[in-house]
């Protein structure tokens, strides 16, 4: 389960990063800010970081529900 959430999480850490390069642009690389002329796409990048913060989130209490889970069988024994 620790892979699965550290998966997500970096994956949430990429689509953050393109969702700041479609916002801000990038001087460095010329890139312009697509927000200004694809306002849906601004739209929808963020629906998309929400759920995915709010998934990576409810994956992080069902680990730790399972840690919680296993130490008290553990401890009983």
């Amino acid at each position: 389960m620790q892979l699965l959430l550290s998966i997500l999480s970096s994956a949430i850490g990429a689509e953050l990063g393109v969702a700041y390069v479609g916002l801000k642009g990038n001087s460095h690389s010329f890139w312009k800010e697509i927000c200004n002329a694809y306002g849906s796409f601004c739209h929808h990048l963020a629906a998309t970081s929400i759920m995915a913060i709010i998934s990576d989130i409810a994956l992080l209490l069902l680990v730790w529900l399972s840690y919680y889970t296993l130490l008290k069988k553990i401890a009983r024994r």
